[in-house]
């Protein structure tokens, strides 16, 4: 590990994002032809366009076959190095936050680590479903504050768009399960966590919650049947199935609460924040993550919107809205940020920080 602990180190250390970087790939694929794939309207008799108007999602992105998670996750690290105009080298923490990943062992973040140089780095898998990232960026945030690091890469590199509608929904039952997994977008996300020369600047308050007590059933995993898309050929990932409705039911219900407690202890009102990003499943689920601050002064109209144009990202969903919201100009130095991470049936996070 190229960074030694230091005893002593003071808990009033404030850790920042110092770099955002993405890596999208160029294909498109639309949403009206996942639903052909799926074969939603010969098989299950749905009106064409159905799935567009269910879920808000017109497209998103898909890797070229071959293309590993890994290869995202690291292109996305350079950018978000860059950014944060830090050697891969220097880096002494490699986390890795996505649910698809290349092999079992080694970790996929040994793979990334390799990748981009950083090649004193402790590096390990962070694993929780959608909420990945944000628990890595949480991990990585610790290590810092306790000497353990100081500076930590989080990336992560979703491949999962060629399995979308493989193998094909047979009932409207197993549709509604796999809703979110029929809109699923490529792509990769990092972010560079280094200790704040500004203490003004970088993450204030957390809240994590979960509801590890699911009932048995409701919530399994759906390995493919062959491990190769019948469409296309390319290698499937075992998706997960949760009934769209109650499972972000929970999920929202875990998210108000943390919301507002972390709102509450970093003491800043709605009206205060200049952006807020969201998780985004389908742009429907994130409109009803909206609602909970149609309340919360203006709040709302702050929500960064990407699931119309990538779909669901999974774990890079986070970085890319920032990426963007940094490229506009929106998220600049200084700016109140409120991340938001609801996760189907398991877990639900909010995040306060100042750019």
């Amino acid at each position: 590990m190229a960074f030694a602990p230091r005893p002593g180190v003071s808990p009033e250390i404030v850790v920042r994002i110092a770099g955002v970087g993405v890596e999208l790939p160029a294909d498109v694929l639309t949403t009206a032809e996942a639903e052909e794939r799926a074969d939603l309207v010969g098989h299950l008799g749905l009106p064409p366009g159905w799935l567009e108007r269910t879920t808000g999602v017109r497209q998103r992105r898909r890797a070229a076959p071959g293309v590993r998670p890994s290869e995202l996750a690291a292109a996305a690290a350079r950018k978000a190095l860059e950014r944060a105009h830090v050697d891969a080298r220097s880096v002494d923490t490699l986390l890795f936050a996505g649910i698809t990943r290349d092999v079992p062992a080694p970790s996929t973040a040994q793979i990334v680590a390799a990748a981009v140089g950083a090649v004193e780095a402790r590096a390990f898998d962070v694993a929780n479903a959608t909420n990945g990232l944000i628990d890595a960026i949480d991990v990585g945030d610790s290590l810092i504050r306790s000497g353990k690091a100081e500076r930590v890469l989080v990336a992560t590199g979703e491949r999962a768009a060629h399995g979308a509608g493989c193998p094909r929904p047979e009932t409207m039952e197993e549709l509604r399960e796999s809703l979110p997994t029929l809109v699923l977008g490529d792509g990769g996300g990092a972010v560079v966590l280094v200790p704040s020369d500004d203490p003004r600047r970088g993450l204030r308050a957390r809240e994590f919650r979960g509801a590890p007590a699911s009932p048995p059933g409701r919530t399994q995993h759906r390995p493919p049947p062959e491990g190769t898309c019948g469409a296309c050929g390319s290698p499937l990932y075992p998706h997960s199935r949760s009934a769209t409705d109650d499972g972000f039911a929970s999920a929202l219900a875990l998210l108000g609460p943390a919301m507002h407690a972390v709102m509450q202890r970093t003491g800043w009102r709605y009206d205060d924040l200049d952006v807020v990003f969201c998780h985004q499943p389908t742009k429907r689920i994130v409109e009803q993550a909206t609602a909970l601050l149609a309340d919360a002064g203006g709040a709302a109209d702050r929500v960064w919107g990407i699931a119309e144009r990538f779909g669901n990202t999974t774990t890079t969903s986070l970085p890319l809205a920032m990426a963007e919201a940094e490229a506009a100009g929106t998220l600049v130095p200084g700016a109140r940020v409120l991340l938001l991470a609801p996760s189907a049936r398991g877990s639900a996070a909010a995040v306060t920080l100042v750019w």
